[in-house]
C-alpha cells in the first residue's frame, strides 16, 4: 500500500497509510528530550516490501536515519546548520547514497553502505554558494 510521511514542529515523525486514520508508525522525541522541529522527510531502501527507511532532518542540523523494520534509530548526527532537505537516490536498490541540503550554502551526499564503528557514515561535503540550498535530486545517469 502507499504510504507518506510527515514530519512537524513537535519532531515528530509520522508514517501513514491513507487508508487509516491514524498514523501506522510515530516516531517522537523522548521524554526530557528537547523537542526540535523537522524540516524534511524522505523514504529510502524500499527496494522490496519489508525494508523501509526514513531519513528526518532538523532545524538544528540533527539528522537521523529511522529503520521502519525494526523500529530503531540507525544513525544520527549533525550538521551545525538547519536541514532543508533530504533524498535518497535510487528506490529499486538497497540503499546506497542520500543527499542533504542546509542553510548556509552547504550540502552533503552521504555513503550509506560505508559506516565507521565511531565516526559514523562516510560523505561528502560542499559549500554551493553563498545563499541556502534548498533542494538536491540525484541525476538518473550519474550513479558513482
Amino acid at each position: 500500500a502507499p504510504e507518506l510521511v510527515t514530519g512537524g514542529r513537535d519532531g515528530c515523525v509520522r508514517v501513514w497509510d491513507p487508508r487509516v486514520a491514524e498514523p501506522v508508525v510515530s516516531l517522537e522525541p523522548d521524554d526530557g528530550q528537547s523537542v526540535r522541529d523537522c524540516w524534511t522527510v524522505a523514504f529510502g531502501n524500499s527496494y522490496n516490501d519489508e525494508e523501509r527507511c526514513v531519513s528526518a532532518g532538523y532545524d538544528n542540523g540533527d539528522i537521523k536515519l529511522f529503520d521502519l523494520r525494526t523500529n530503531t534509530l540507525r544513525y544520527e548526527t549533525n550538521v551545525a546548520n538547519g536541514v532543508t532537505g533530504v533524498e535518497f537516490d535510487r528506490r529499486d536498490i538497497e540503499m546506497n547514497k542520500f543527499a542533504v541540503t542546509t542553510l548556509e550554502s552547504k550540502f552533503r551526499v552521504y555513503d550509506a553502505r560505508t559506516q565507521h564503528p565511531t565516526e559514523g557514515l562516510a560523505y561528502l561535503s560542499e559549500k554551493a554558494h553563498k545563499s541556502t540550498v534548498w533542494l538536491a535530486r540525484h541525476l538518473p545517469p550519474n550513479r558513482d
